[in-house]
């Protein structure tokens, strides 16, 4: 059971008993209609979790919140409130002083802590002038924020463009103008113009002073970072790579390189070369002859996806969907290859008789000629993001 309207966490903090302390998560386990919370790191060793007492005189049925240690209760506060309660706590088998409880609505908000006490240890370090430390602290709150569920709200994007652009500076006190450039775009692309200046920075020390306002034309308009995964930036990294290797500031002609997306930066981020390769080749082989099928113009492709539409909104289709999604045993490479399979099989009665080929080589032809579109044309860039919605998938992903 899902309990939406109560807190998804809670943080333990000050109890004498100092294994106690930490974030216990609410898992899908219930008990006396209420959530059962779990230590993010101890897992079952330690829970808080509802419990009802009988009086043994009247009968009646009493309920208390329980902090437990292996079965063993260290901690209680009596009340009715399926919320875990603030205050009211009393010891039972752990340690003065009881512990301070804080709940949290939402699971996020535990790693905007944790990434808001990463950038603060990273200003310092820059104040420090030690930049390789302020970039370390602020790369471990990027990475905690990766961890998020809800990448569009506010928290997310603020925090995430001021680790950005701080961690873009201290590159920069580096001379690593390309990393300083990366991080600058993908904070602009979050909340465009925040990291202008840092980016234009970045730009002069390579060489395009002149040009920068040119190649950063297109950033801010959410096409340079992936939706789905904004802070993984290897799409980033290429497309300075590219800029920085082609471009011609003395040719104004010169068109910018797009941005490209591959599925195997979002699912192996954080791998080493070595092993994102053996990965790769294991699980995103390279896709047979995908069909003659052809998207001549953005009017065909919009009206191509107005079909996906309706597949993907079809009972079917949803129903495969939350199938899919609600399997605990996919690592995410074998939940992206499932999910190609699914879409490809869904898709067929749409994809076959225009000539793309069956199964997922039809489908990644098709995916493929649909990009150009959705980065040319607004109507069909709505539509795509409208399918992503529809499937709980990125579209690029499905090539």
């Amino acid at each position: 059971m899902v309990f939406a309207d109560l807190p998804q966490a809670v943080v333990v903090s000050g109890a004498g008993c100092e294994e106690a302390n930490g974030v216990y998560k609410a898992t899908e386990r219930e008990y006396c209609d209420a959530p059962v919370y779990e230590h993010a790191e101890r897992g079952q060793e330690l829970k808080i979790t509802r419990e009802p007492h009988k009086n043994a005189k009247t009968g009646a049925v009493k309920h208390g919140w329980l902090l437990g240690q292996s079965a063993r209760p260290l901690y209680g506060a009596p009340t009715e409130s399926l919320t875990v309660p603030a205050s009211g706590w009393k010891k039972f088998g752990g340690e003065e002083p009881v512990p301070t409880i804080k709940t949290l609505l939402h699971a996020d908000e535990i790693f905007f802590i944790s990434a808001d006490d990463s950038k603060l240890a990273g200003d310092d370090a820059l104040e420090q002038k030690d930049w390789k430390g302020a970039i370390q602290h602020y790369t471990a709150g990027i990475d905690i924020l990766k961890r998020t569920n809800d990448r569009l709200n506010e928290g997310f994007r603020s925090r995430a463009c001021l680790l950005l652009t701080q961690r873009g500076t201290a590159h920069l006190q580096l001379k690593e103008s390309k990393a300083a450039l990366r991080d600058a775009v993908a904070a602009m692309d979050l909340e465009h113009s925040a990291a202008e200046a840092l980016a234009v920075d970045a730009l002069t020390e390579l060489g395009f002073k002149d040009v920068a306002q040119k190649i950063l034309e297109p950033v801010g308009s959410g096409k340079i970072l992936d939706p789905a995964a904004p802070l993984v930036l290897r799409c980033v990294d290429r497309w300075v790579s590219e800029i920085a290797s082609h471009f011609s500031e003395a040719d104004a002609a010169t068109e910018l390189p797009m941005p490209i997306h591959m599925p195997s930066d979002r699912y192996l981020d954080g791998l080493d070369e070595e092993t994102r390769a053996a990965v790769i080749k294991r699980y995103i082989p390279e896709e047979p002859f995908g069909g003659t099928g052809v998207i001549s113009n953005a009017t065909d492709c919009f009206e191509l996806m107005k079909k996906w539409e309706e597949v993907f909104s079809g009972p079917e289709f949803q129903s495969k969907r939350k199938a899919l999604w609600d399997r605990r045993d996919l690592s995410f490479p074998l939940r992206l290859k499932e999910t190609r399979t699914m879409v490809a099989e869904c898709l067929a009665n749409v994809l076959e008789p225009m000539g793309f080929a069956p199964g997922r080589p039809g489908l990644a032809r098709c995916v493929k000629q649909m990009q150009v579109h959705w980065s040319t044309d607004k109507n069909c860039a709505n539509k795509a993001l409208d399918l992503e919605e529809l499937a709980d998938v990125s579209l690029a992903d499905l090539e």
